[in-house]
């Protein structure tokens, strides 16, 4: 191990791809910890996978709606997260959400003048049943740059 930073350009001056983060899991009891944690775990999770800083800042405001509704829809006082990274994009999934509640939570992320933050900053945002039948999950998608035979934000 070395002390040097972590460098992905090549001899030539370009950079390669990052190996993807993840997945990363999280969970998370409901109260004053959860904002923080949630949004350095996604932050340090973005930075590995080389995302841009615009898109970084767009799902820490997603991280912020999170942290400000999520709890009053969790079925047993914490949140569960898992943050996957692939070649251009992140996912966020928030679990241990209560049956009807990832709806729910997606309705209180509506801001006046805005609109609802949830689904104007994820490109795509669905509701999934929970793994352990229990419940539903959140999940939230966010492209960056430009994969292979995709198109970039």
């Amino acid at each position: 191990m070395t002390d040097e930073p972590h460098d992905t350009s090549t001899a030539a001056g370009a950079r390669t791809s990052p190996e993807p983060v993840g997945p990363v899991t999280l969970r998370v009891a409901d109260g004053p910890l959860f904002a923080p944690v949630l949004s350095r775990v996604v932050s340090m999770v973005l930075a590995r996978a080389d995302c841009p800083v615009d898109r970084l800042d767009d799902m820490l405001i997603l991280c912020d709606a999170l942290a400000a509704h999520a709890p009053a829809h969790s079925r047993d006082g914490h949140i569960s997260l898992r943050i996957d990274t692939r070649a251009g994009m992140i996912e966020l999934r928030v679990a241990e959400l209560g049956r009807g509640e990832a709806s729910e939570l997606v309705a209180d992320a509506q801001l006046p003048d805005v609109g609802n933050v949830i689904e104007r900053f994820s490109d795509s945002c669905r509701i999934e049943p929970a793994a352990d039948g229990a419940g539903e999950e959140l999940v939230l998608d966010l492209r960056f740059g430009t994969p292979p035979g995709g198109r970039g934000r």
